[in-house]
């Protein structure tokens, strides 16, 4: 009887020794396991700050990553416990690469604009202004009277127009992208060296422009441009709000003591400015219509005109502003919607600063001009205008 107990006392000790080993085993491989699992990241870590070192730029780094690490991970994943912590692991750094990629992919300010101006040929902008133009369908030539009335020259200060240029209805004032650009109108002073100060509402109001013209055809050919030539960001909404905010809204110096960063480019283009007894800009037909309206503005006749087959004019006129200051040589579109000029001012900055921008409409040749400015070392819109 002793011996049986003995016997069945030995194999319980040898079944509990098994069963600890076993358990002490299976900890033993778990921590083998972390502590390869661990060191594998640390070389990960280690092999991509190599990989950076060696690449130019992080996509390059991310493409290394893909070359070189990972093929070596799927040879000598790790197994444990909890499931293949090795694929685990590939799946981490995938996402990990995923957004170095999606960061090297997002481009600079500068880099955005130097890539459209390489890309872009000059049978690309034909196209897309083409295709602006008929996307505009908020065009209100057909609804406004253009009273051209006399001929003048940029010399001559004789009144050869009784009447105004521009009657402008209602119900133009009320269209859906005119109503929230002329909100803007009062945001802003005209001397170039008066301080401007952005309150809450007023940035508000450039939001909601914004907002708006980015829901129009003229805008959205745009953005499809940009992302046609790489701009692969532009397909995010808050970035093609960020870029014109930034092209049209950032504040700069016109004044040569640089003291007062008190224009931009919307107020330039699509107001206008005054230095000293100069006047700046004034190439917004809707601007000009307003201070018609208010008696701030004396059209003395127009210098030159070119029709756009239905779609509106580019007009070049002379006028007075504020009863003593002279434009001798105001160009603007007249009737075009605020989205369209936006769109195509926007387009020739981008692929052409500086330079004559020749577009076309129905077979009707015309050139946009823009002019560059640095605020805060990056280039926006000083003005932009269209002449033929």
């Amino acid at each position: 009887m002793r011996v049986v107990e003995d016997d069945v006392s030995q194999r319980s000790c040898s079944i509990a020794y098994s069963a600890r080993a076993q358990r002490s085993l299976v900890r033993s491989d778990r921590a083998t396991g972390n502590v390869v699992l661990t060191r594998m990241k640390l070389s990960i870590v280690f092999l991509l700050c190599v990989a950076a070192c060696q690449a130019d730029d992080i996509a390059s780094a991310a493409g290394q990553i893909f070359q070189n690490i990972l093929p070596s991970l799927i040879t000598n994943s790790v197994t444990g416990q909890q499931g293949n912590t090795g694929a685990n692991t590939l799946q981490q750094i995938g996402s990990v690469v995923g957004g170095v990629v999606d960061y090297a992919k997002k481009k600079s300010y500068e880099d955005l604009l130097r890539q459209v101006q390489a890309q872009t040929s000059d049978d690309d902008l034909l196209r897309v202004g083409e295709e602006m133009f008929n996307a505009d369908l908020n065009n209100a030539i057909n609804y406004i009277q253009v009273n051209l009335q006399g001929k003048t020259t940029p010399m001559s200060r004789n009144d050869e127009a009784q009447a105004s240029l521009l009657t402008v209805p209602d119900n133009v004032w009320n269209g859906p992208t005119i109503r929230p650009m002329v909100a803007l109108f009062d945001n802003y002073h005209k001397n170039v060296i008066r301080p401007e100060f952005v309150t809450p509402n007023e940035e508000t109001e450039v939001i909601t422009y914004i907002n708006t013209i980015l829901a129009t055809g003229p805008i959205r050919s745009l953005m499809t441009f940009l992302v046609s030539k790489g701009l692969t960001q532009m397909n995010e909404y808050n970035e093609q709000v960020e870029l014109l905010k930034k092209i049209w809204f950032t504040k700069y110096a016109r004044h040569w003591t640089s003291l007062c960063k008190c224009s931009c480019a919307f107020e330039n283009v699509f107001m206008a400015e005054l230095k000293s007894n100069d006047v700046l800009g004034l190439h917004s037909w809707l601007f000009f219509a307003k201070r018609e309206q208010d008696r701030k503005a004396n059209y003395l006749g127009y210098i030159d005109k070119l029709d756009l087959s239905g779609k509106g004019l580019i007009l070049k006129q002379h006028s007075i502003l504020s009863d003593t200051k002279d434009a001798p040589e105001v160009n603007m579109f007249v009737g075009t919607s605020p989205e369209l000029e936006t769109a195509l001012y926007t387009l020739c900055f981008m692929a052409r600063p500086d330079r004559p921008c020749k577009l076309r409409y129905n077979n009707v040749p015309f050139t946009i001009q823009t002019k560059t400015v640095k605020a805060d070392n990056i280039p926006v819109i000083d003005t932009a205008y269209p002449y033929f």
